[in-house]
């Protein structure tokens, strides 16, 4: 007799991780019910869409309630998903079956994506039967659903990196605050201009694919794709072990992504325009390199040392440890100020100088701190950015309202990188170069500041770059001192 077929519901192809917690996650009540409740709306919303002939009203509802769960809903099933194994221990027992941190952090966003790929799908008849209904640019319609979903996913990325975080209430803080605001505007804007007869979602994308072509779409999934990378390789690194390479994989593709959008700025000539995205990815790639710990671990040496010369140059931007993090992030804001400098002129890459030693200034309080000794550096520099950004910053606007009605020029706000563009708005016209020198002489203290650390934290790592070079030279047979 024939051995019955044995029915499997994933293929073995897929990583265990991903079929763990897309097991776990299709059979929770939560996304049962959010199925459930968002077909059972999405019926009754397509009937009325019928009987009012696609109304503004209606869409505008239409268009929110899809929103809210593949942006807001489905990207808030990560908020515990690495905080969870974290506290019940369960993290080590992964560690053990030789699954990489990458591979876990993929395995709990990739569930996430998934499911809400299957939403998206079945939304999709919905859709067509509104068109049907006429009134509505199906091309339009199915583009913005998409664009939905890559939002989703990025939003995704973003809270199960925040989840490798132990603290309820700075995960709380950090995810709940912007999303509902950004949520209920995004909201409040679809129906404002849903039911005013404004531009409607798939006018939207018309709009873009028009105003760029089909390079638009591209360079939008892109920067999508490389945004989910960032934030996941930002989780893997917090949760890895201290033998890990992966700054090495990371620092390289966020490198490669930061030249690749300079180039395209200028093959495209949206140089200015660009100018303005590699300044804000700027940031987000400070922050990351600046709040590694400084590796004490001989064998991550070793692996640069025995590459002779080009490892040992590769060492000062990849290593991991936030000393390295520094000369890589000092390269990065060279690049950005040439670039910017070239393309919106000087006086708009002296902001970026500034910007950036505004984070400088964020990870020199680490180090000035009993933060310094923190295991993960990236929940301190998460406090301190809300501290500085939120009270001080906002503190700081407030005492600009008077002087700008008094047309004075604020040179207080030199004290703070990040106070400075808005006392330079606010300024006199003949104060403005006065204060941008100021500021910028200012700034620069806490880069300085930043460096003094690195030099103490490298020399306090001499010891595990030597028994990295021990190492290498007992591999190679020569004498191992």
């Amino acid at each position: 007799m024939n051995a019955a077929p044995v029915i499997t519901d994933f293929p073995d192809r897929l990583s265990p991780m991903v079929v763990k917690e897309l097991r776990q996650g299709l059979r929770t009540r939560l996304f049962g019910g959010v199925l459930v409740t968002l077909h059972l709306m999405l019926v009754l919303l397509t009937l009325m869409s019928g009987g009012a002939e696609n109304a503004a009203a209606v869409s505008g509802w239409f268009d929110g309630i899809i929103t809210l769960v593949l942006c807001i809903i489905m990207p808030l099933r990560g908020f515990s998903a690495v905080a969870d194994e974290l506290k019940s221990g369960t993290l080590d027992m992964l560690a053990l079956t030789r699954l990489s941190a990458g591979r876990i952090i993929f395995g709990k966003w990739a569930a996430i994506a998934s499911q809400s790929l299957l939403l998206m799908l079945s939304i999709m008849p919905y859709v067509v039967a509104r068109f049907v209904f006429g009134g509505l640019d199906l091309f339009g319609e199915v583009a913005a659903l998409f664009y939905k979903w890559l939002a989703g996913l990025v939003l995704a990325a973003v809270i199960v990196a925040l989840s490798t975080q132990r603290q309820f209430w700075l995960r709380a803080v950090v995810v709940f605050l912007p999303l509902m605001m950004t949520g209920c505007g995004a909201f409040s804007l679809i129906i404002m201009s849903r039911m005013g007869g404004g531009m409607s979602s798939g006018r939207v994308f018309t709009f873009f694919t028009k105003s760029g072509g089909g390079s638009t779409l591209l360079l939008v999934v892109a920067l999508a794709a490389w945004a989910v990378f960032f934030f996941l390789s930002l989780a893997a690194t917090r949760i890895a072990p201290a033998a890990s390479l992966l700054s090495v994989v990371k620092r390289s593709v966020h490198l490669a992504m930061f030249l690749s959008l300079m180039l395209l700025g200028w093959l495209t000539g949206s140089a200015a325009a660009m100018g303005v995205t590699v300044a804000g990815v700027l940031s987000l790639l400070m922050m990351d390199a600046l709040t590694e710990r400084v590796n004490e671990v001989p064998s991550v040496y070793a692996a640069f040392y025995q590459r002779g010369w080009l490892g040992r140059a590769a060492l000062w931007l990849l290593a991991p440890g936030w000393v390295t993090g520094l000369v890589y992030s000092a390269l990065l804001v060279a690049l950005a100020a040439f670039y910017v400098s070239w393309s919106r002129g000087t006086e708009e890459a002296k902001f970026v100088f500034i910007g950036a030693s505004g984070t400088c200034m964020i990870a020199a309080l680490l180090q000035l701190f009993p933060t310094r000794k923190s295991r993960d550096l990236l929940l301190p520099f998460i406090v301190f950015s809300l501290l500085v950004n939120v009270l001080l910053v906002s503190l700081g606007s407030l005492l600009l309202l008077p002087l700008k009605i008094k047309s004075t020029t604020a040179w207080f706000s030199t004290a703070l990188p990040q106070l400075l563009p808005a006392g330079y708005a606010n300024a006199q016209p003949g104060d403005k170069a006065a204060l941008l020198q100021l500021g910028l002489l200012t700034s620069s203290v806490w880069p300085a500041l930043l460096l003094v650390a690195a030099v103490l934290a490298w020399r306090h790592a001499r010891a595990a770059r030597q028994e990295g070079l021990r190492i290498v030279h007992a591999a190679k047979g020569g004498a191992a001192v």
